[in-house]
């Protein structure tokens, strides 16, 4: 089988897997969404700068649109927000075929359940990255934080050999059987820290301050939507590993808060809007948890942002 890898999307997160495949000798091609945006790729000569503290690299990573070929893709990389990934699976459909394996690398749940109804020819995988990473420009990634990657099959199937690869590309990952407990925690924790740092517009370290007394019965809320899921994980535990993410990342700025200053569309719906729905599917009363998703509805609203 062909050791491309396509990459579908181009932002930060997609321009950092790109430009570390690439200067790893693995042949990847990025797949842009407009003519206008390869058209500009094209005439910066197909360059990407890698920036690290202290380091910049140039790379070239060839690009294409999603029909400009008809070369069956293999292996896809999804790096799109979670509200981009079903338009943005649609534009390569054609392409992929029923030995096809996509790698989902997107924020919140919901996003990859869609994909695998879309495509259950294809074999895809859901994954969750610690990364940090933001665009500088169109062709200007910053990799500000080395994180981990977890991969894993929701079909609990073993690894794929060709992710033997991605060591080359310093991309440290390691495969999970239960992929989806280590998803339903992220979710947790981004639904204790992500709102609070969008309604407040403040750094993950301020977390605790802001969400003042409903911390504590927010993450009772979330604890028992985990253990409806089956994923096993004390108070205790799950109060700890929020508290040390808050502390790990006090002077970050979480993805939620980022788009809001940007004025995008933020993944509301696939982190809060999925927990909410989930616990009423399970038959919980969350009326903190329901409450925080009401007040960033209302201030995505006064933005002029969507809220969903």
């Amino acid at each position: 089988m062909s050791e491309v890898l396509h990459i579908l999307g181009a932002g930060s997160l997609g321009l950092l897997w790109a430009s570390r495949c690439s200067l790893a000798g693995i042949d990847c091609r990025l797949i842009l969404h407009t003519p206008q945006a390869l058209q500009d790729w094209q005439s910066r000569e197909n360059t990407l700068l890698l920036e690290r503290p202290g380091d910049l690299q140039t790379v070239r990573v060839a690009a294409e649109l999603a029909d400009s070929s008809q070369e069956p893709i293999h292996r896809l990389i999804v790096t799109t927000k979670a509200w981009a990934v079903a338009e943005a699976l649609e534009s390569v459909a054609q392409r992929l075929h029923a030995g096809s394996e996509l790698i989902l690398l997107q924020n919140g749940l919901g996003s990859q359940q869609a994909a695998r109804r879309r495509f259950p020819a294809q074999r895809v995988l859901y994954a969750s990255v610690t990364d940090g990473a933001w665009k500088r420009n169109a062709n200007q990634v910053i990799w500000a934080g080395v994180g981990q990657t977890l991969l894993g099959d929701p079909q609990q199937r073993c690894a794929p050999d060709w992710l033997t690869l991605l060591p080359r590309a310093d991309i440290d990952w390691r495969w999970e059987q239960d992929i989806l407990s280590v998803l339903w925690i992220k979710l947790a924790i981004n639904c204790a820290i992500n709102p609070v740092t969008a309604l407040h517009d403040c750094p993950n370290g301020q977390v605790l301050e802001h969400a003042g007394a409903m911390f504590n019965p927010l993450l009772a809320e979330l604890q028992a939507l985990l253990t409806s899921q089956g994923v096993v994980l004390s108070l205790p535990e799950l109060t700890q590993r929020v508290r040390a993410v808050i502390q790990a990342t006090a002077s970050n700025s979480s993805s939620m808060r980022q788009d809001v200053h940007a004025q995008r569309r933020t993944e509301i719906d696939f982190i809060l809007g999925h927990a909410c729905r989930t616990a009423r599917q399970a038959g919980l009363l969350t009326p903190v948890l329901d409450e925080l998703h009401r007040q960033l509805q209302r201030y995505l609203a006064t933005l002029g942002l969507p809220q969903d």
